[in-house]
């Protein structure tokens, strides 16, 4: 399958809380990247298909340093055996918290 991202998504170990579309959920983080991030849901909780709707997720990462907030809404929702790959857009992101996402990313792609 070609890849069709714009920016390359790193693993990242850790939880996501996401507030959307009425629901509270905490989630482990599958990747992340400059322009999302991808969570991983045992069940189709936020639907089938993505709404539209943006809300609130707090990322909680060792590798990131400190708690990152953002804006997100549903990219796109692909099953992937009994679970969910759930792409959650950034919609609204502080420049402080992308700049830690930015430096997770040298930090993994450059060599030691």
């Amino acid at each position: 399958m070609k890849e069709r991202r714009r920016a390359n998504r790193l693993h990242l170990t850790g939880k996501v809380s996401v507030y959307l579309g009425g629901q509270a959920l905490t989630v482990p983080v599958a990747d992340i990247s400059v322009t999302g991030i991808g969570v991983m849901l045992d069940m189709a909780v936020l639907g089938a298909k993505p709404s539209g709707e943006v809300g609130l997720c707090t990322i909680e990462s060792p590798a990131l340093g400190q708690t990152i907030e953002a804006y997100v809404s549903v990219m796109r929702i692909r099953r992937v055996g009994q679970q969910y790959l759930v792409g959650l857009r950034f919609e609204s992101i502080a420049d402080e918290q992308l700049a830690l996402i930015l430096d997770l990313q040298h930090r993994q792609t450059s060599p030691v």
